[in-house]
């Protein structure tokens, strides 16, 4: 992967959210709001290092997820240290749509159609597919990030669809906001933490979160 060329990342997890990824991966550019078909979300993205469960991806003709479109320089090597359990793998752009009518996103599609051997999109794969357990939790401040980067968006049912069109919420999940484990926490206020909860309520997930993470 060159630095001349032109890279796009795909953005479903934590690097939905501006804050973490500019002060953890040094990644600046806006969000450019994508639907990704072909991809799966989900909670089996074992991190061996950190000893939690992130969100992965796997490939399935009949799934989509929503996310971002981050174009970046190169494949740096803050971005590699972030993703250390993952791998970067191609994605062809006829799988990538614009969410709603958004002449940014199509502006950057229609030069990745027109450069097709200098524009690259990639999205990060987990090498280690296993569920959650109390060993390698799911911690909500991780998810806090994901979702506050969704709102950010300011697109209607963004987050209602990240959580929609993601799996394996069942299994060790713990809330660790009163003591946060996930390294790369996006800023997130009470307020915003209440959002979440009620969304999550909401949408009949939130029954699965143990309420301590002792």
């Amino acid at each position: 992967m060159s630095a001349s060329q032109q890279h796009y990342l795909v953005g479903y997890g934590s690097l939905l959210s501006h804050d973490s990824r500019s002060r953890y991966s040094n990644i600046f550019c806006p969000n450019l709001p994508i639907i990704a078909h072909g991809w799966r979300r989900e909670w089996l993205a074992r991190g061996l290092e950190d000893l939690q469960t992130c969100l992965g991806v796997s490939q399935d003709t009949s799934a989509h997820l929503n996310g971002v479109l981050l174009p970046i320089e190169q494949i740096s090597p803050e971005l590699r240290n972030r993703e250390q359990d993952y791998q970067f793998i191609e994605v062809d752009p006829n799988n990538i749509e614009a969410v709603e009518a958004s002449p940014l996103v199509q502006a950057e599609l229609d030069k990745i159609f027109a450069n097709p051997d200098s524009h690259k999109i990639w999205i990060c794969a987990n090498q280690h597919k296993e569920p959650a357990n109390i060993h390698y939790p799911i911690y909500q401040t991780y998810l806090d990030t994901c979702l506050v980067g969704c709102f950010e968006i300011g697109i209607d049912n963004f987050a209602s669809e990240f959580i929609q069109n993601t799996h394996f919420w069942e299994h060790g999940w713990i809330n660790d906001r009163s003591n946060s484990r996930y390294i790369r926490a996006a800023l997130v206020n009470q307020e915003q933490q209440q959002q979440i909860d009620q969304l999550l309520a909401s949408l009949q997930v939130l029954k699965y979160r143990k309420e301590t993470s002792q």
